[in-house]
């Protein structure tokens, strides 16, 4: 696509790679549920609950697969074998239907059991051979040839690129720019600028952002005794040395620096040590998960492990010398922010704009001539954050600019509920490439509760009017069953979206725990597939499934009060909460698993093929499915909150149950 390995692209590339890089399975997904369907169907001699089983084996699938790659799979094997894993046990179950399935067709049988046998011969040699991990390093050095692809780390956090060129030493993680070397310009300011405020550091909190020389910026302030150092992911920095020697780790083998591989906010929570200064460097809230470490909860963390003296230090990106309204409202919102639980707020203009944040702030100050005093009393040596460059960066004209800019703007406080700068992160980082949609910038007017209750009106007078005024009435009605479909597997994908980012502010990213939640939201939509699929057997059919739909509406609310109740529970109940976490995402997902041949049933009436009418449902529960996330991370989460998408959520879920019943009561014969 023209893009090369590392370059922060636009909206539309990303959907675009998305889509073409998955469209080959996900298509091939889709068909085969139908066509699943259909061979159920017809094998159970028109059994009306083959949507419903096909539903349900599909649903203990992704539970088990969840559980493994998570599990297993990824922290042993690279993607290129996992890849390979898939393609062997898709073989096995192809030569298996085609030996043993009396329904398949002998006409070219023997060719697709020979291609069947090949597939699967050339998967297993590669696997058991180094062929396997040679194309795996061959694929990423392609990609990465551009910027001078040197190795590559296979983490279960994700992939981990090293690349340099020349002198130029890089380390990218996820295709994202984690470090670089030499960058001693970032590396003296994201430290020596939050140090200076404090009167003597002696014990230094650094959270992320350690490989490019921070923790050796940190090290020249004489009376540091004590760096701990937090880094997610424990495959970064071997890999770092690994393929650049000391040149990314300069000052990790020091005794006074000790390495913490954690999430940097779990470390927070449990610290016990007062430390006078904490850095963050760790990227920009550009992401729901990132925000976390810009919310007003991290900040309260941070403060309470905090000596009396105490500075925290972070930075965002901004711009030199202009200001615009996108950039101003993003800075606005991280100072009122900070300003919530620090008394004191200092922000220095520049590319990036570092915020630092104090309870006294006894030695804080913007004068240049004053930090450079105390660069030369320590003794520091640094080559930019001196007497010329701060007087450049520090001068009275771009300070003013700095506070100009941002006063009058009305911000929202960033909270781990309602990611407010998250939001206006997203909103400037689209501003920046001309192809990215505007809608963004106009969202906040359109997303409201009074206009969702307003879409939940219109949406009752499309859904409900055609049952009554169509003669083909089982038709109209058949649609708003699909409608239901559509919509609860976008509320689903919410939840569990909602459920998955609430855990990680709560608690912290820990890896195999996000994992045990998305096995428990499948392994409810497996148990609701067989709840179902019993039910619709023994007659239930369009009063079940508005019944059903009262329920879902009513999800949203209980999850969002458990949420706040949870976020507020003192260190000692949250542990305690933590190994049940995951279970409270089972209702909401067994709720839609039983809807789901209940609607099976319902839209049948009208498809004679069954395979047809399963496959209709299918695509209406995964575009809500799609649409739901899409939404979700974009503008629900982000504008309204966590209690407002819940409130929301359940306002809509209500339309359609009121759509329900208003269309599905007047059918005839249907049992309860």
């Amino acid at each position: 696509m023209g893009l090369t390995a590392g370059e922060v692209s636009g909206f539309a590339p990303l959907v675009v790679a998305s889509v073409v890089s998955l469209a080959p399975f996900t298509v091939v997904a889709g068909l085969m549920f139908a066509l699943s369907t259909s061979v159920v169907h017809r094998e159970s001699r028109g059994g009306r609950s083959a949507a419903g089983k096909v539903y349900l084996v599909e649903a203990i699938g992704a539970t088990a697969a969840g559980l493994i790659v998570s599990f297993v799979l990824l922290p042993r094997a690279c993607p290129v074998s996992i890849a390979l894993l898939v393609t062997m046990l898709s073989s096995c179950v192809s030569l298996w239907l085609l030996i043993s399935s009396p329904s398949v067709s002998t006409r070219g049988r023997p060719v697709r059991t020979l291609t069947a046998c090949v597939i699967l011969a050339v998967a297993s040699a590669v696997l058991v051979s180094p062929a396997a991990e040679r194309l795996d390093d061959a694929s990423v050095g392609a990609q990465w040839r551009d910027v001078g692809f040197v190795s590559q780390t296979n983490s279960i956090y994700g992939r981990i690129v090293a690349a340099g060129i020349g002198s130029q030493k890089s380390i990218y993680e996820n295709g994202v720019l984690a470090a670089s070397a030499p960058d001693r310009l970032s590396a003296e300011e994201t430290v020596h600028l939050p140090m200076l405020l404090h009167p003597a550091p002696s014990r230094v909190l650094l959270l992320g952002g350690g490989l490019g020389g921070a923790v050796a910026e940190i090290l020249k302030h004489p009376d540091v005794t004590v760096v701990d150092y937090v880094e997610l992911d424990p495959e970064l920095i071997p890999a770092a040395r690994r393929a650049f020697g000391e040149v990314m780790t300069d000052g990790l083998g020091d005794p006074r620096v000790e390495v913490h591989f954690a999430d940097a906010r779990f470390f927070v929570k449990g610290a016990e040590t007062p430390y006078d200064v904490v850095v963050v460097g760790i990227p920009d809230p550009t992401t729901a998960q990132l925000n976390r470490f810009y919310t007003v909860e991290f900040q309260q963390e941070v403060s309470s492990i905090l000596s009396d003296d105490g500075v925290l230090g972070f930075s965002v990106q901004s711009a030199e010398n202009y200001i615009g309204a996108e950039l101003a409202a993003f800075l606005a919102c991280l100072r009122v922010t900070t300003e919530s639980v620090f008394p004191t707020v200092v922000m220095y203009p520049g590319d990036p704009c570092h915020i630092v944040a104090s309870r006294s702030g006894a030695a804080f100050t913007r004068d240049a001539r004053v930090l450079g005093e105390r660069v030369s009393e320590r003794g520091l040596d640094v080559a930019y954050v001196r007497d010329y460059y701060l007087s450049d960066r520090l001068s009275p004209e771009r300070v003013a600019h700095l506070d100009s800019a941002l006063d009058g703007v009305q911000s929202r406080v960033n909270t781990d509920l309602s990611p407010a700068a998250y939001y206006l992160s997203m909103v400037l980082w689209n501003r920046q490439f001309s192809g990215a949609p505007r809608v963004l910038l106009a969202a906040p007017g359109f997303v409201t509760e009074k206009n969702i209750i307003l879409l939940s009106l219109v949406l009752i007078a499309l859904l409900a009017a055609p049952s009554f005024l169509s003669r083909r009435s089982n038709r109209s009605r058949s649609r708003v069953v699909v409608a239901a479909v559509f919509l609860v597997g976008a509320t689903e994908m919410s939840l569990e979206l909602t459920a998955l980012l609430a855990f990680q502010s709560i608690y912290g990213y820990v890896y195999h725990q996000l994992a045990l939640i998305v096995a428990a939201f499948m392994a409810g939509l497996a148990l609701g597939g067989w709840l179902g699929t019993k039910a619709a057997a023994r007659g239930a059919a369009a009063r079940s499934f508005a019944t059903l739909q009262l329920f879902i509406a009513a999800v949203p609310l209980a999850l969002g009060a458990a949420l706040v109740r949870i976020a507020a529970l003192p260190p000692e109940g949250l542990r305690a909460w933590a190994a049940f976490f995951p279970l409270i995402v089972v209702g909401a997902a067994l709720l839609a698993g039983l809807q789901f041949p209940l609607a099976a049933k319902l839209v049948s009436r009208e498809h004679p093929d069954v395979g047809a009418a399963a496959g209709r449902l299918y695509g209406a529960d995964l575009l809500g499915a799609a649409v739901g996330a899409t939404a979700t991370t974009i503008f629900l989460l982000p504008i309204l909150g966590t209690l407002g998408t819940m409130r929301g959520l359940a306002i809509v879920n209500a339309a359609v149950f009121v759509s329900l019943v208003l269309s599905l009561v007047p059918w005839r014969g249907a049992r309860t």
